[in-house]
């Protein structure tokens, strides 16, 4: 476990912080002493995730926004500056995964929608808050080993994650000079309701994720892969944030458990 303490006096931003791999980070920041901004669509979930980090005994900014929208993405980020200051860590985590089908039978409306959230989002957030992040600061983006290798269906998301992943290696060529670091976080299968492929009402808590597969991994995943909490992925969150002034840029740490 990182020192509890590793974060203190650091802000934090993190997008799609209302539920799963994002609430985690989130929560995770502020444990170990981070001020944190979260921005993501849903207002109650946004709503829920500030409680608790206030409730930690730190600041937390809460913005309700569409990241595929330029001018509510540009108002959301200059609040959060105006309300926490200048920025330590910035964690893109976004994402949706809305076309699952092959190219032949997809929806062009779900996959544009895949590209913009994963990337447009992304790289406006980016856009908005790089004068606002200090020297010595930390990029995180949440990439996906289906950035790295073509499958035959999930084009939409894969094109998205293999473009996120030099977008990381772009923006850590241009920003080494202010000595900030940008890397890309894989997560492997993480146990969020990316797994609800029956689309029912209620999400799956990350627990009931877990208990669904204890026994039997889902199709297509090698045997030596396992399913993640996210409070794993968290913790690695934690650990590339906390790195040292000069640290590893234009990198990829992975919990996956096979080659990537």
């Amino acid at each position: 476990m990182s020192d509890p303490n590793s974060l203190a006096g650091k802000t934090a931003v993190v997008t799609g912080a209302g539920r799963g791999i994002g609430r985690a980070i989130a929560l995770r920041f502020a444990n170990a002493g981070a001020d944190v901004a979260i921005l993501a669509r849903t207002e109650t979930e946004l709503s829920e995730v500030a409680g608790k980090i206030k409730a930690l005994g730190v600041r937390c900014h809460m913005g309700r926004v569409d990241l595929t929208d330029p001018a509510a993405t540009g108002k959301a980020c200059g609040a959060l500056v105006s309300d926490l200051g200048n920025v330590d860590i910035l964690v893109n985590n976004a994402g949706v995964e809305l076309e699952l089908r092959q190219v032949a039978d997809s929806d062009p409306e779900k996959w544009w929608r895949t590209i913009e959230i994963n990337v447009l989002g992304t790289y406006l957030v980016t856009r908005f808050l790089l004068e606002h992040i200090n020297e010595g600061g930390k990029i995180i983006n949440m990439s996906s080993a289906k950035g790295l290798r073509a499958s035959a269906q999930q084009s939409s998301y894969t094109v998205s994650k293999a473009g996120l992943h030099i977008f990381t290696e772009c923006l850590a060529n241009e920003l080494w000079p202010r000595k900030i670091d940008v890397n890309n976080l894989i997560p492997g299968p993480v146990a969020t309701d990316i797994f609800n492929r029956e689309r029912r009402p209620e999400r799956y808590t990350p627990e009931e994720v877990l208990e669904k597969f204890k026994d039997e991994l889902p199709p297509d995943f090698p045997p030596q892969e396992r399913i993640k909490h996210p409070d794993e992925v968290a913790d690695l969150a934690v650990s590339i944030a906390s790195q040292p002034v000069g640290g590893p840029t234009g990198q990829t740490f992975s919990l996956a458990r096979r080659p990537i």
